[in-house]
């Protein structure tokens, strides 16, 4: 019998279970685009916070954490230079090794799960964060009854707090991480499977593999 696969993230994935268990508040600062030459973004939500504030993003290159998150830039129109392997650390790398000399806008969210930025600053270049969408629990997904075995994919250390909040793991669950930062943020007791592309895509065929 096919195990039940849920997926806790705000990205969709048709072949599982989808658990919309993060709330997404879009923010409305104001950013004068002139004071920089590029931007870094680290999650589809950053791309399309920065489209609801206005269109004038696009005029600047982009550097984006994985290619889905390129891909969302591009649907907006922007100009990507390249994309990381899905951490913060690959960014930082690309940042201060081929652009150091480039002032970036950070738009970030309110709770960071990286310290990228704090590694590119320290290495002297100029990087500004702003804060332009911040992330609740849902608690609609308090009802959730999860079958005793279960996969459970997790995208981010927020998906792992806010289950945390309403739900207990079980000895009967496999737990699957997108990547060491998330997986990082379970108990000590629990461990996890990573995929070899640390992606949502990756998370789940990892899953259909068990």
């Amino acid at each position: 019998m096919t195990r039940p696969i849920y997926l806790f993230s705000k990205t969709r994935n048709t072949e599982v279970i989808h658990v919309p268990i993060l709330l997404t508040e879009f923010l409305q600062p104001v950013i004068d685009y002139t004071h920089y030459d590029a931007i870094v973004l680290t999650s589809k939500q950053a791309a399309i916070a920065l489209e609801q504030i206005n269109h004038d993003w696009i005029q600047l290159p982009v550097l984006t954490i994985a290619d889905f998150t390129a891909k969302q830039a591009r649907d907006f129109g922007a100009q990507v230079l390249e994309h990381g392997g899905g951490y913060g650390d690959t960014l930082a790398e690309i940042i201060i090794n081929g652009y150091s000399t480039w002032r970036w806008l950070y738009p970030r969210p309110e709770v960071v799960a990286s310290d990228f930025a704090k590694r590119v600053t320290d290495a002297g270049v100029c990087m500004k964060g702003v804060v332009v969408y911040k992330t609740t629990c849902n608690a609609d997904v308090a009802t959730l009854a999860l079958e005793h075995d279960a996969i459970l994919i997790f995208t981010s250390p927020f998906t792992i707090k806010c289950f945390l909040q309403q739900h207990r793991f079980s000895a009967s669950h496999t737990i699957i991480a997108i990547g060491a930062t998330t997986a990082s943020a379970l108990p000590d007791t629990v461990e996890a499977l990573m995929p070899k592309t640390p992606s949502v895509q990756g998370c789940v065929d990892l899953a259909k593999t068990l």
